[in-house]
């Protein structure tokens, strides 16, 4: 018995060693793997990513070797391949033929992909000008400019790339200069460019209709100087533009004393704007800007630093303004960029109409227009917000950008305006009280068209698409949770059946935010994307480590205790 204990104790020994090394095997990686891959909750999506799509446009305009950026027509990726048409004739029309439906070697957007705010300054852009797609985007966002892109490619989706205004009693007429506004937008956001390739293209198919009434022997100075700045922006050649040399063309319409002006027998109406493109799109063209021009522009600076819009109906329309009262804000905004463009950010007369425009700004960031426009709308405010940015009154910048975000409808509106930005606080006002049935209006484009600049953090002359995503993100919504009596509530994380929605977002199967149309409706049923809470870093693959590491402490306390009590009778022995 005696000598069976002592062998006993002897071999437990080895064991006890055992139990320590595979204790001490466990402990060690498990505390490091624990270290660096403790689950973080993050939210992410269930919902596909949003895809770009866009009607076939049967223009007889599309012509001229180009390359453009195409995209998905279905639930794909909403990222495209690059398409080369060449045809004989020399117009220089970008393509505008049918989105392909996919590619082998383009890049594939995760249906949980999500996007925080961009830091970025100056986004944006068009792979088209490299031979190359545009990448994918997120599928949703919580930045205020992509989000502001996204509701401007639905709109320009729904209205087969372009916007309309009506005009009551008479009809329903294309909005080519908001059109033309949009692109810009969306370069200057870095987003929807498969939208605004195809935006492009209509511009360009109808750009004897804008620039004059489609009549080509009428030219009107401001809708060339802003399809110039379109085309450079875009990355397609100005000087074969839908039939026009966009560069010659305006610079044919200087006058002797500077003045950029209309071509036409119904007589001469441009204006402060017409003067500010048109200086902002030679320069951005890489053309020379004559001196006469600029002095012409400064000679609309009234005192107190504003500018006026309208020059006077008679005499000289070169003298100097004397009138403070006639300095407008929204034109104030325009000659400050267009001076601070060919001039410097030190400029006087710049700084001094930056002056003008802090002045009027409010505390909550706003600034209202001039006339009968008196109240802080995002109109103005987006364009001031712009030509803070130019100058680099940042604070100022800031303080315009937190107020166009106070107008941006969220997740509360209906999918088809949430993004955009409300002119004033009374038309967001009024499309909350519309609750589900609110709709996008004219007023609302506007408005975001102008304010996305202002929060993307780019002036109108700097505008470019490189760079720029495919498409546009919706705006992050979570879908709330249902349960019924007797059944338990449906998990965050489950999954639902998607479809294409006409908007171009995706529509799951999970109910639709309260007052709104539930799944299998029309509208937007639910097309909020589904949080989930998953793991964040390193990938989690669910083992519990909690349970390795207990085990791992119990052998070594095993293996502690075994050879303590080993050598307490082993050396009796």
């Amino acid at each position: 018995m005696h000598r069976t204990s002592r062998t006993t104790l002897r071999s437990a020994r080895p064991a006890a060693v055992a139990a320590l090394a595979v204790g001490l095997a466990l402990l060690v990686p498990g505390s490091a793997l624990a270290g660096t891959t403790a689950p973080t909750p993050v939210t992410t999506t269930t919902a596909p990513a949003p895809t770009e799509t866009t009607s076939p446009t049967t223009g007889t305009g599309s012509t001229g070797s180009t390359t453009t950026a195409t995209g998905g027509t279905g639930t794909g990726t909403g990222s495209g391949s690059t398409t080369t048409t060449s045809d004989s004739s020399t117009t220089g029309t970008p393509s505008s033929s049918p989105k392909s439906t996919s590619s082998p070697s383009s890049p594939s957007s995760s249906s949980s992909s999500t996007s925080a705010p961009s830091p970025r300054l100056v986004p944006g852009g068009n792979a088209q000008r490299y031979g190359m797609a545009a990448a994918a985007g997120p599928a949703t966002s919580t930045d205020p400019t992509l989000v502001a892109a996204h509701y401007l490619v639905q709109e320009l989706v729904r209205g087969e790339h372009h916007f309309s205004t009506v005009v009551d009693g008479v009809g329903t007429f294309a909005d080519y200069g908001v059109t033309a506004d949009a692109v810009l937008a969306l370069d200057a956001a870095g987003a929807g460019q498969t939208e605004a390739t195809a935006t492009t293209s209509y511009l360009a198919e109808h750009a004897v209709d804008y620039i004059g009434f489609g009549d080509k022997t009428e030219v009107a100075a401001g809708p060339v100087a802003k399809l110039l700045l379109v085309a450079s922006a875009q990355g397609v050649d100005p000087r074969a533009f839908g039939g026009y040399d966009l560069v010659a063309t305006l610079e044919s319409l200087a006058k002797p004393n500077g003045k950029y002006a209309d071509q036409s027998k119904y007589g001469d109406y441009s204006n402060l704007f017409s003067q500010s493109l048109a200086i902002m799109a030679l320069d951005r063209a890489g053309r020379p800007v004559p001196a006469q021009a600029v002095s012409f522009l400064r000679a609309q600076q009234c005192p107190g630093g504003g500018f006026r819009l309208f020059y006077p109906a008679t005499g000289d329309q070169g003298a100097p303004c004397t009138d403070a009262t006639a300095a407008d804000p929204d034109a104030t905004a325009m000659a400050v960029q267009a001076l601070i463009a060919v001039a410097s950010t030190s400029d006087s007369g710049a700084a001094a109409g930056l002056d003008y425009l802090a002045s009027r700004q409010g505390a909550d960031g706003g600034i209202g227009g001039g006339g009968p426009q008196t109240q802080r709308n995002a109109n103005t405010t987006g364009l001031a917000g712009q030509a803070f940015l130019a100058g680099g009154r940042k604070a100022q910048a800031r303080l315009a950008a937190e107020f166009l975000g106070n107008l941006q409808y969220d997740c509360s509106f209906p999918s088809t305006l949430r993004g955009g930005i409300a002119y004033d606080q009374t038309a967001f006002g009024a499309q909350k009280a519309a609750g589900s049935k609110a709709e996008p209006a004219d007023q609302d484009r506007r408005s975001t068209t102008q304010a996305i600049l202002a929060l993307a953090g780019t002036p109108l002359y700097a505008v470019s698409a490189t760079g720029a995503d495919a498409n546009a993100p919706a705006l992050t919504c979570a879908a709330p949770t249902t349960s019924t009596s007797g059944t338990p509530s449906t998990s965050s994380s489950s999954s639902s059946s998607t479809s294409s929605s006409t908007d171009g977002t995706s529509t799951t199967a999970a109910p639709g935010e309260p007052g709104e149309p539930g799944a299998g409706g029309s509208g937007d049923a639910g097309n909020q994307p589904v949080a989930s809470s998953t793991p964040a870093g390193l990938a989690f693959t669910g083992a519990n480590l909690a349970v390795t590491l207990a085990l791992a402490v119990l052998l070594l306390a095993a293996g502690a205790a075994a050879i303590a009590v080993a050598r307490r009778k082993g050396s009796h022995a």
